[in-house]
């Protein structure tokens, strides 16, 4: 399953550059980093039409995460260069609407959320119907309230695309694997032609399948991942082999182990939230001014030839693929607590934009506090069948950066995301290809 370089390995010769001090310093956790970023309520903006380039960017660094300041530094070897494919051209701030039934099951169950702290130090919830649990986030809990609302945050009850999937390694190899990826919706349900809670749920909130379509040594090959509605419960993985011709269920422990050979480990599926919440102290870092790429261009987001792959930033998107917008975010550290043992992850602080409840972006520190990756999310509204255009999780551009390894992995929509309308009827039997049996199914 493993693709032919070491992705998920630890490099032997460590980084030892950073992006501010002394050479020799190296980006290190510090909370510090977050409380310099701009605060949503301050005056401080930028204007639309602006242009960054490395040679201005100073000027707008408190508006950038972590892992876009490492690039502007020069101090690794993701350098962001002087050439225009580089420039961030910002506009306009526009606001994104939730599905009208995301927003009526909100005002009607959110009340009876509520969270609960268990034997792990951590918090799950009780109570939740649909609907945003906590629209409203506030007090000593704040970051666990924002951490839920994008956990349990909207999607179809099912969607399908196919990804065009770049693996870069540190010399500039780049890999293609094309993946069909399809998402069910299980329970929560927040769709007019739905049950919130279909029976065939069976205490689950979504799965998502992988497909992968090519390259041929490794066709067929599916992930099935199922996601339990219990916060408690640790993410299902099954894998599909065609070598054995048949699946494989992945341990528990198995959080931390690539997806299909990228970037991405297990525990950061369905845009980083497939992790178990109450195993991790969770702390709201303050609600920031950050540029994102939320409303890109269609065409120019889905041609991989906007993403700079052969740069020194590879899959960098460039100015062709959207504007970035200055977006109001819940900024969320997590880190693991004891309860979940040893862990790929010291710290990973989320960007979350409440407009939705969608991730944006995360930055991710190792288990000895060095800044390891950035995750990039570009996205862009789509028009669902319900008439609504909103934004939902795994259905975007998503690029993550390792750092440490000079590895990049970037994955682009090559059509339009299909929905329930567009999709075949068998595929749309959630009860039966949401779950592990499916997976016999393949190669017949």
């Amino acid at each position: 399953m493993r693709l032919k370089f070491p992705y998920g390995l630890v490099c032997m010769a460590v980084l030892t550059v950073g992006i501010t001090g002394a050479a020799q310093a190296q980006i290190r956790w510090d909370p510090a980093n977050y409380d310099a970023m701009a605060s949503a309520d301050s005056p401080d903006t930028i204007p639309p039409g602006t242009s960054i380039t490395l040679q201005n960017w100073q000027q707008y660094k408190k508006f950038m995460p972590i892992g876009i300041q490492a690039m502007f530094s020069q101090q690794y070897p993701f350098r962001i260069g002087s050439d225009p494919g580089f420039t961030i051209e910002v506009g306009p701030t526009v606001s994104i609407p939730m599905a009208k039934r995301l927003e009526e099951d909100t005002e009607k169950y959110a009340g009876q959320t509520r969270l609960v702290k268990i034997q792990s130090g951590g918090y799950t919830v009780k109570g939740y119907v649909a609907g945003v649990p906590f629209p409203k986030p506030s007090g000593d809990l704040a970051g666990e309230q924002v951490l839920y609302n994008a956990f349990f945050g909207f999607i179809p009850p099912i969607y399908r695309y196919v990804t065009d999937t770049s693996l870069v390694d540190r010399f500039h190899n780049i890999f293609t694997q094309v993946t069909e990826v399809i998402y069910w919706r299980l329970s929560h349900i927040s769709d007019p032609t739905m049950p919130i809670n279909p029976p065939y749920g069976n205490g689950y909130l979504q799965t998502a399948r992988y497909f992968v379509l090519s390259p041929e040594q490794t066709r067929y090959t599916t992930q099935l991942a199922q996601q339990p509605d219990d916060p408690e419960k640790v993410q299902e993985v099954y894998v599909f082999l065609p070598s054995l011709r048949r699946s494989l269920r992945l341990s528990s422990a198995a959080r931390c182990s690539p997806i299909l050979g990228t970037d991405w480990v297990q525990d950061d599926n369905s845009d980083g939230m497939a992790f178990q919440i109450p195993n991790f102290n969770v702390k709201l870092l303050g609600v920031k001014k950050m540029l994102f790429i939320t409303h890109a261009n269609n065409p120019g987001m889905y041609n991989n030839q906007n993403y700079n792959l052969k740069s020194s930033v590879p899959a960098f998107p460039g100015p062709s693929v959207g504007n970035w917008e200055l977006r109001k975010v819940m900024v969320v550290d997590t880190s693991p607590l004891p309860a979940i043992g040893s862990y790929c992850y010291g710290h990973k602080v989320g960007y979350i934009d409440p407009d939705t409840w969608t991730q944006l972006g995360w930055d991710f520190y190792d288990a000895n506090q060095k800044f390891w990756k950035f995750n990039l999310i570009p996205m862009r509204p789509l028009k669902i069948d319900t008439g609504d255009v909103t934004t939902f999780h795994s259905a975007n551009v998503d690029i993550m950066w390792d750092f440490q390894n000079q590895h990049v992995t970037s994955s682009n929509v090559n059509a339009p995301t299909q929905f329930a309308s567009q999709i075949s009827a068998d595929l749309k039997d959630a009860a039966t290809w949401a779950f592990p049996g499916s997976l016999s199914r393949i190669m017949r």
